[in-house]
């Protein structure tokens, strides 16, 4: 999309994703992320949350990952770069949980060839319990500078 193509208080809604034990353990080992609320069950099954959960930068990454699957995806045309991002975990995810992300164009800054977008996005599980809040902002062409 390109900065004339975002509108104030836009929004969009991704399909559903569901995590799996295989993504834990590829972004734990890709990471180095070797937490044993991560990976093991006879430990997590102790603790506050009774089994394992998913790391919070895998919720955040998978969610990112589906804002990039919209038809009309706010990182594609026009997308120049991530600025920042950054997220707030509200709720913990289980390995079997389905997330979707409910995405909002919270703001918009004009420049000469470019514009910044702020994109605030909630993500839920499959019982609307919200689980992660993400806030990325990204800078894009304007449609005449393409």
């Amino acid at each position: 999309m390109h900065f004339e193509d975002f509108k104030l208080n836009q929004a969009f809604s991704t399909r559903g994703r569901t995590v799996t034990e295989t993504d834990v353990v590829v972004f734990s080992t890709l990471t180095g992320a070797f937490n044993s609320l991560f990976l093991n069950e006879d430990y997590a099954r102790k603790s506050r949350f009774g089994s394992r959960i998913v790391p919070g930068y895998l919720t955040a990454s998978i969610a990112t990952g589906l804002i990039y699957q919209l038809p009309d995806s706010p990182f594609e045309n026009g997308f120049i770069a991530l600025l920042s991002s950054s997220f707030n975990a509200l709720k913990s995810v289980k390995i079997g949980d389905t997330i979707y992300c409910d995405v909002v164009v919270k703001s918009k800054q004009e420049k000469e060839r470019t514009g910044i977008i702020t994109l605030e996005s909630s993500v839920r599980n499959q019982s609307g319990e919200k689980v992660l809040e993400i806030t990325h902002t990204i800078l894009v062409e304007k449609r005449s500078a393409a």
